[in-house]
């Protein structure tokens, strides 16, 4: 079966788990660049420093992310709505199982 996806909701994009999963994912970046990897200049840092860094490292990335996410779908809606261009087909098999 083809399937065509020609619109894709930009609310859905904000309030799924989308977003918090790139928040985890950037907690995981933000400890890596300022605890794991030794830095010079992160080293006169304390504990709760480090902590509040990799906080708001976190929050800007969400943010970014989510920003292009939501641009990235306006941009196809608009070519796959106004345009008329052809949308992502998926061609999905159903698999019986016995």
């Amino acid at each position: 079966m083809k399937l065509e996806v020609r619109n894709i909701s930009v609310g859905s994009l904000v309030t799924s788990s989308v977003p918090l999963v790139i928040f985890f994912m950037a907690i995981l970046g933000g400890v890596v660049t300022f605890m794991v990897v030794p830095n010079t200049q992160m080293a006169p840092l304390g504990m709760f420093q480090k902590l509040l860094s990799v906080g708001l490292y976190a929050l800007m990335y969400v943010v970014i992310c989510t920003a292009v996410m939501v641009f990235a779908a306006f941009l196809y809606n608009i070519f796959t709505s106004v345009l008329g261009l052809r949308g992502l087909t998926l061609d999905i098999e159903e698999v019986h199982q016995d």
